[in-house]
């Protein structure tokens, strides 16, 4: 399995098998909850406690990513409306996307962290 597909599948960054996390993403209230050892390979996913806080540098990457890209869209093929279309549009779009950039900036950051 190649690198890209297991990150969009949340997968081991050693064995690619093992899955990181314990529930789907839209299971909203169990989202952030990861095995802490890989059921395949047996890596241990949080090398020292607070490991995951440097998943935010990811997070807010994906964050300005997503405020970028919507400003564009709004201004280019919205013909720029008012500003608070661009703030509730932003913020509406940023929610809706929210477990996703906060899922993959953890896989993200994983991958970058075991240098596989």
């Amino acid at each position: 399995m190649s690198v890209l597909v297991s990150v969009l599948k949340a997968r081991c960054p050693r064995c690619r098998k093992g899955p990181i996390f314990t529930h789907p993403v839209m299971v909203l209230d169990k989202m952030s909850s990861t095995h802490t050892n890989c059921p395949h390979c047996n890596l241990r996913y949080e090398k020292e406690p607070g490991n995951f806080y440097g998943s935010m540098y990811v997070s807010y990457a994906f964050s300005t990513a997503i405020f970028l890209i919507t400003g564009f869209v709004l201004y280019y093929f919205f013909n720029d409306p008012p500003l608070n279309v661009y703030l509730i549009t932003t913020l509406l779009v940023t929610l809706v996307l929210f477990p996703f950039n906060f899922r993959y900036s953890r896989v993200i950051f994983l991958y970058l962290i075991w240098k596989t």
